[in-house]
């Protein structure tokens, strides 16, 4: 006879079964067997119940019994918590506030009506030729275009772009604003000065000038090119 008896149980996905014991018969050594193999499959049963009990116990979530492991857990599940975007959005927004509160302190934020004026008329030269000792609309150079911004502003300046140097009062670059001098050094002797511009624009990553320069006569440029921070000496002001 066949016994077919399924078996499961947590942790066990595949059931066990077909176990083939032996066929009837009708003789007393046959009935003999047949018990023997009835006592085999009850002993296997109570194998395969110890096994199923203890693998249950090993499966069961563990259970936070105080408030100190509960504080443990937030504590982890806090620490891989990815920063959401309204945290790194509040991140951005005091960076930007910190930029603008920084910027409106520093002295470029500050101008008048007479510095704007003099830019003003500087910037109406953009374009005119270079011409040594000029300060009109046919041609200047760099000092001619300073003196005549300012003359038609009604301020007298040095003629010379070193005599202006050595007026002028000396400024760190983080100091400058709009209506300062930078000096430079383009000819051989690099520590003297022999050229200078009017600075336009101060942001906290430029500084836009407009000089008037022999090759391209009057231009804006600024100290962002290599080749005018390499030749710049130092800026100045003159109240």
């Amino acid at each position: 006879m066949i016994f077919i008896i399924p078996l499961s149980y947590p942790n066990i996905s595949t059931p066990l079964f077909l176990f083939r014991f032996c066929e009837r018969r009708t003789n007393t050594r046959e009935n003999a067997n047949k018990n023997h193999c009835k006592n085999s499959v009850a002993v296997l049963l109570l194998i395969l119940l110890f096994l199923g009990l203890t693998s249950c116990g090993s499966s069961k979530p563990s259970v936070v019994t105080t408030k100190k492991e509960a504080a443990e857990n937030n504590d982890a599940r806090a620490v891989s918590r990815p920063r959401t975007n309204r945290t790194v959005k509040v991140a951005i927004e005091k960076e930007e506030e910190q930029i603008e509160r920084i910027t409106n302190e520093k002295p470029y934020a500050e101008t008048n009506d007479f510095i704007n004026k003099v830019v003003e008329n500087a910037m109406s030269y953009q374009g005119v030729k270079y011409r040594y000792g000029g300060t009109t609309s046919k041609g200047m150079d760099c000092s001619g275009l300073i003196g005549a911004a300012f003359m038609e502003a009604g301020k007298t300046m040095p003629r010379s772009s070193r005599t202006l140097s050595l007026v002028a009062k000396g400024l760190d670059l983080d100091e400058v604003r709009k209506g300062d001098f930078l000096f430079f050094a383009t000819g051989k002797n690099k520590r003297q000065v022999n050229h200078v511009a009017l600075i336009t624009l101060v942001t906290p990553g430029e500084i836009e000038f407009i000089h008037s320069t022999t090759s391209r006569g009057v231009i804006t440029s600024t100290l962002n090119e290599a080749y005018w921070i390499n030749a710049f000496l130092r800026a100045g002001r003159i109240d």
